[in-house]
């Protein structure tokens, strides 16, 4: 496909970043909190530019898409934006139409995974490729989660291929806060003998290098990325064992007893987000990817279960009793989006700027009609990342005429910091209409 990212080449296994870049995203981790009063002209200039980078990246990703007549903004009052106004962020967020994948087919609800990769085909998704450089600073360097039972991904590794998520908002808590983790000397032993390991690696293909012929010497190298890829992660987390966790956040509380059951999706969504939100606001994570599945069984909305399954009603034939009930789930989400949102609005960076601003979040699906099983015109909305949000974007059109979602991803990515014009099946950018 025209734009896609060859997974198996070593030179597309991370991103390329030039120093100036890696240098400013090193430089967010070791920032003292910035003093507006002690700062100079010059200082408050610079400051200003370095805010137009986000270095954070959170999606919610839905398996049932969204009904696009309650989710666009430039529909006639759209359902689903009313929990974001609500919560006094109208301006902080922009719906985007007439943007899909083009090129992938499936069965069905397979193209809900292609959301974050553009592709049917093996390739890395938009998380885990910013995930490496917008996560070497933290504790984790991403966090896969999904809401409810199922066992969904929509993030793919650098291969492509599914990775695991978590399902248990207190194995979400316990990672953040340190609770129930092997003692600092058992992890010690681990990581010491995986580099062990990796050094008796290294001496073998060492000696086997000088034997080999130029194609095996090639295989070998792009082996030992791999293995030098491990070893970064070996001592990150070395480094990390000698920092301490936070303190317990008393603001929030798990509940006494875990319901993970498919009927609890929306009530364990809701955790979800809250510990996201804690884990961004003691940077113990920068991307996150929250998938809620297309449950098969009934789900609790409120106090009652509903009387058919969430599939079910996303196969609404544009019956308005199916549709109504559809809405209801989905508004639930977006309840959750916009408490997410208010909370980093309402919380400072160490820069001074508001967690939201140096946030994006991507909410949509790469499901555009459930309905018909069609992936055409996906919902989009992206939130916060210090863009000048104009409420909707309408592309396809003679002012707009992108049609790829990827173009969108393009210019996520720049605002991360990324110095890239591609990703998987993009052919522009939409940096004219979200600046």
């Amino acid at each position: 496909m025209n734009g896609h990212l060859n997974s198996s080449s070593s030179a597309n296994r991370f991103p390329r970043v030039d120093r100036r870049v890696f240098l400013r995203s090193a430089a967010y981790s070791l920032a003292i909190p910035f003093l507006p009063s002690l700062a100079s002209r010059e200082v408050l200039a610079k400051t200003t530019r370095a805010a137009l980078h986000a270095k954070r990246f959170v999606c919610l990703g839905t398996q049932l898409g969204f009904y696009k007549a309650d989710f666009f903004a430039n529909e006639q009052n759209p359902r689903l934006l009313a929990p974001l106004d609500t919560a006094g962020l109208g301006k902080d967020f922009t719906t985007i139409s007439g943007l899909d994948h083009k090129g992938p087919t499936g069965m069905g609800h397979e193209l809900c995974h292609t959301f974050l990769t553009g592709t049917t085909s093996k390739a890395v998704s938009f998380d885990q490729y910013v995930a490496p450089v917008l996560g070497a600073e933290t504790r984790y360097e991403s966090m896969q989660l999904c809401a409810g039972a199922g066992k969904a991904s929509l993030s793919h590794s650098q291969t492509g291929i599914p990775m695991p998520v978590t399902t248990s908002p207190s194995v979400i808590y316990g990672r953040i806060y340190g609770e129930g983790a092997l003692s600092l000397a058992r992890q010690s032993y681990v990581i010491n003998s995986g580099r062990s390991l990796l050094d008796e690696l290294r001496d073998s293909a060492a000696s086997i290098s000088a034997k080999a012929n130029r194609e095996d010497r090639e295989k070998l190298d792009e082996y030992l990325t791999s293995v030098r890829d491990v070893e970064l992660t070996l001592q990150r987390r070395k480094k990390w064992l000698e920092r301490p966790f936070p303190k317990p956040s008393s603001d929030f509380k798990l509940p006494a007893e875990e319901q993970i059951a498919e009927a609890m999706v929306l009530e364990n969504e809701d955790l979800m987000w809250d510990l996201m939100a804690l884990a961004i606001k003691t940077d113990s994570c920068r991307v996150f990817t929250l998938t809620i599945p297309g449950s098969n069984g009934t789900i609790y909305l409120g106090d009652n279960l509903t009387d058919s399954s969430y599939h079910n009603y996303s196969h609404h034939g544009n019956k308005k009793e199916r549709v109504e009930k559809l809405v209801a789930i989905e508004n639930r989400h977006m309840k959750g989006v916009a408490r997410f949102l208010k909370a980093l609005k309402e919380a400072r960076d160490v820069d001074g700027s508001s967690l939201l601003d140096t946030t994006i979040t991507l909410v949509g699906s790469g499901m555009g009609d459930p309905s018909k099983h069609r992936r055409v015109n996906l919902p989009l909305l992206v939130a916060g990342g210090g863009f000048k949000h104009s409420r909707h974007i309408e592309c396809g059109t003679k002012d707009s005429p992108n049609e790829m979602a990827c173009d969108l991803y393009v210019t996520l990515l720049q605002r991360l910091g990324f110095e890239t014009s591609q990703f998987s099946t993009s052919e522009s950018d939409l940096n004219r209409e979200l600046a």
